[in-house]
């Protein structure tokens, strides 16, 4: 910390301190203890998941794909997926593709739920943030019955899934809908008109449609602020077009209207959830995988842009190929890169006690922002 004057100082928030997530750091300048500059730094967590690829088969990469974002794996899987099966000029079944629509939709709001419990713990409220945490847990158990994992999947394979899910799994899964709603509905009594979250949420971080635009905000983020973007109808990939949805938005830009979307796109969700284990249920005998030795997966040179609306906003994977059995390059493109750069707006004009809040509310994961 340095004293400029008596009434000016700059402090290095660096990742081990309270007031930063885990594995970035701010340099942040008060005047008293208003904020008047805030600058991210990144760095500290850098892994090299992109020239990772280099060295490793196709298929060798699928799992590492998913530690880009370690709360919404499927999503990182079916980024990278898309883009090889599309080089390789691929069509996935059907029910392939409805099931990676369902595991998907569970990740989302299990993520949502993991992002709850945080956004509570910042406030001091504890009661509801543990009921997160027990239906967080619920979502985990179904993904252990289908996956064999909890958090770590490998599920998705090329060409498809790596096993059927069982009719008595889907079964619980069409009646998660019914159960979830009314234990989300209990967490939205606790929450929404709490005070407590209230004052330290609404107009705090107000984020509006232009700067979101100009940091390249994406997801509920952007939402938010007043812009109805969403690449599951904007660019529909997998059988999006085929199911029934819409995409709320609010104008307000706030800390408190990012909670009450991701609390109207888990209702949303679990709909969908529902949609697709209807629609398994239904077709049983459909074949859920193209059985592609994944030794033999050897795609076209060229490149390809894949497109999926991830919890936190838009993740793409751009894969270049020689025609070999490795890629040539890869670059991915996440939300909460994007979303740590726009702090240097949100945070000046707040007090320090307020950057937690506004940190917490764009819902980052640092291993998918420094990758």
């Amino acid at each position: 910390m340095k004293n400029n004057t008596k009434n000016k100082m700059t402090i290095n928030l660096t990742p081990e301190n309270p007031l930063s997530p885990i594995g970035f750091g701010l340099l942040v300048e008060l005047e008293s203890d208003v904020i008047t500059k805030c600058t991210p730094q990144l760095g500290f967590n850098h892994k090299s998941l992109e020239k990772a690829t280099q060295n490793r088969l196709f298929s060798q990469y699928i799992p590492m794909s998913e530690k880009i974002d370690y709360l919404s794996g499927f999503f990182c899987a079916q980024a990278y997926l898309s883009a090889l099966e599309q080089l390789s000029d691929v069509e996935l079944p059907k029910k392939a593709q409805y099931i990676r629509v369902l595991t998907m939709e569970l990740n989302r709001i299990s993520s949502h739920l993991r992002w709850l419990a945080a956004y509570l713990a910042g406030f001091g409220v504890l009661a509801p943030a543990n009921l997160a945490y027990k239906l967080r847990g619920k979502i985990l158990n179904i993904f252990e019955n289908i996956t064999g994992g909890r958090m770590s999947h490998n599920y998705y394979v090329f060409g498809g899934v790596r096993s059927d899910i069982s009719k008595e799994n889907l079964i619980e899964i069409s009646n998660f809908k019914s159960d979830f709603n009314k234990e989300l509905n209990t967490l939205e009594n606790l929450i929404s008109k709490n005070p407590v979250i209230i004052d330290s949420s609404m107009d705090i971080g107000v984020l509006s449609t232009q700067y979101a635009l100009e940091y390249s905000i994406t997801g509920v983020n952007l939402r938010a602020s007043g812009l109805n973007l969403d690449f599951r109808k904007e660019k529909p990939y997998l059988v999006y077009n085929e199911l029934k949805f819409h995409t709320p938005t609010a104008f307000e830009g706030d800390s408190y209207s990012r909670y009450l979307l991701r609390m109207e796109e888990m209702k949303i969700s679990a709909d969908l959830v529902k949609q697709c284990a209807d629609w398994l249920l239904a077709n049983q005998g459909e074949i859920f995988n193209l059985n592609i030795n994944p030794l033999d997966v050897k795609p076209k040179a060229g490149r390809a842009v894949s497109y999926t609306e991830s919890a936190r906003g838009l993740i793409m994977c751009h894969l270049v190929t020689d025609g070999s059995e490795k890629p040539k390059r890869l670059k991915w493109r996440t939300p909460s890169f994007y979303a740590i750069q726009a702090l240097e707006k949100l945070a000046p004009g707040h007090v320090l006690e307020d950057l937690t809040t506004v940190i917490n509310s764009l819902d980052i994961i640092i291993s998918e922002a420094d990758r």
